[in-house]
């Protein structure tokens, strides 16, 4: 099972860069990089925090692949 991850595209249309979020956040930007590559994925706590920030839900930001 995998997770796919929608940051990138919903971090752009928020007009935000890397950095800018991860700031927002109070995560390192290269963490979002690696998110958003699929290299990692996100803890419960970042994943919150996204989508708080983000002004969406934790399903809009990652799904699961079966």
């Amino acid at each position: 099972m995998a997770v796919n991850s929608n940051l990138k595209e919903i971090r752009k249309r928020h007009n935000l860069n890397q950095d800018d979020l991860a700031i927002a956040i109070g995560a390192h930007p290269k963490s979002i990089s690696r998110i958003e590559r699929g290299e990692r994925n996100a803890s419960l706590e970042l994943a919150l925090r996204l989508s708080q920030y983000l002004k969406c839900t934790v399903e809009d930001i990652f799904q699961i692949e079966e």
